[in-house]
C-alpha cells in the first residue's frame, strides 16, 4: 500500500485528491500477465484498487464500483453519499464488501502511458506507446482477476455511474452467474455514432496541440491547451440543456449589445485564454484521456 502526492482538490471537485498516481489509501497488486481484446499480451500488470468493509467467510457479499473516465478508485471522495455505515446507504460498510479498481489507462495507480513499460530496460513511461484500444471488457476481465485474488466468490452487486455503468453492464453480460444485481446511472450499453464522433473531436483538439509532438511530448510541458479544450467540449455533453442555458446563454445588455460569461467555472477552465486554461485544468495525463473518451 502507497500514496499517491498531489494537491488538494476544489470544493467542488469530484476527488479529494486530484495528484496523478496511487491516491493516498488505495492499495496495489500486480499480475503477471493480461491478454487484451486487440490480442497485446501485458505484462506485470499493475491495478490500484480501494476497499471498504470486510468479505465475509462465504466470499459473497462483494459490491464491484465502477468510477468515472477521469476518477481515482477512492469512492469515499465521490460517493461518499451512497458509502456508509448502516441499511439507509446503498453500499453498507458494516455488511458489503465494497470494491474499487482504478481503470487500466488510469493514471491513478493502474498500469497506464504514465507508469514504466516493462519491456524498456531503462524504466521509461509507456507514454504513446501504451497499447490501444483498451476496451471496457478488458478492465472487467482485470478486475475479476483482482477480486478472484481477494478471495470474491460472486458479486451482490455491480454499480457505476457514466463510464462505470459500462463496466457494470459488461460484468453482467461476461460474468451472468457471478452477479446478482446491476445498479447502472447515467450510462449506456454502447456509444452512439454522435458520441463516437465527439470523442473523436476532443483526441483530435490534444493531438492538434503543437505541443503534444506526435505523442512524444515533454512531461514537464505537456500539450495542456489541447487536453482543455477536449475537457471543455466533454463537460457540455455531461449537462442538461436546462444547465447550459444557465451557464452560457448571452445576457442581452441593451440594443443590440450581448455579453458572453467570462468565466467558465464548471468546465473548470477561463474563456479566451489558453494559459489560464492550463492552469485551472484538472490533473489527468494526456495518453490517459486519449484512452477512452
Amino acid at each position: 500500500m502507497a500514496g499517491g502526492g498531489g494537491s488538494r482538490a476544489k470544493e467542488d471537485d469530484h476527488m479529494g485528491d486530484t495528484g496523478l498516481g496511487l491516491p493516498p489509501g488505495a492499495s496495489t497488486v500486480t499480475f503477471p500477465a493480461l491478454t487484451l481484446d486487440n490480442g497485446h499480451v501485458m505484462r506485470d500488470v499493475v491495478v490500484a484498487y480501494s476497499t471498504y468493509g470486510e468479505l465475509n467467510a462465504a466470499g459473497d457479499n462483494a459490491v464491484i464500483v465502477g468510477h468515472s473516465l477521469t476518477s481515482n478508485s477512492c469512492v469515499s471522495e465521490w460517493w461518499g453519499e451512497l458509502l456508509g455505515a448502516g441499511d439507509g446507504f446503498c453500499m453498507d460498510t458494516t455488511s458489503d464488501f465494497v470494491v474499487c479498481a482504478n481503470y487500466l489507462g488510469s493514471p491513478y495507480g493502474t498500469t497506464s502511458p504514465i507508469t514504466p513499460d516493462p519491456r524498456q530496460a531503462d524504466g521509461r513511461w509507456y507514454a504513446a506507446d501504451f497499447p490501444t484500444p483498451c476496451t471496457i471488457r478488458d478492465n472487467v476481465r482485470l478486475q475479476r482477476m483482482l477480486l478472484d485474488h481477494l478471495g470474491v466468490k460472486c458479486l451482490r452487486m455491480a454499480i457505476g455511474g457514466s463510464m462505470g455503468s459500462m463496466l457494470a453492464i459488461e460484468f453482467g453480460a461476461m460474468y451472468p452467474g457471478y452477479v446478482k444485481e446491476l445498479v447502472l446511472v447515467a450510462g449506456c450499453g454502447q456509444h452512439t455514432a454522435w458520441a463516437i464522433g465527439i470523442g473523436e473531436a476532443e483526441r483530435f483538439s490534444i493531438m492538434a496541440d503543437s505541443k503534444y509532438n506526435g505523442g512524444d511530448y515533454d512531461p514537464k510541458d505537456p500539450p495542456k491547451a489541447g487536453l482543455a479544450a477536449a475537457r471543455m467540449m466533454a463537460m457540455l455533453t455531461y449537462r442538461s440543456p436546462a444547465s447550459i442555458k444557465e451557464k452560457f446563454e448571452r445576457v442581452t445588455l441593451g440594443g443590440e449589445q450581448t455579453k458572453k460569461p467570462l468565466r467558465h467555472d464548471e468546465l473548470g477552465v477561463v474563456a479566451h485564454s489558453n494559459e489560464a486554461a492550463a492552469a485551472a485544468l484538472p490533473h489527468f495525463a494526456v495518453e490517459s484521456y486519449l484512452q477512452y473518451q
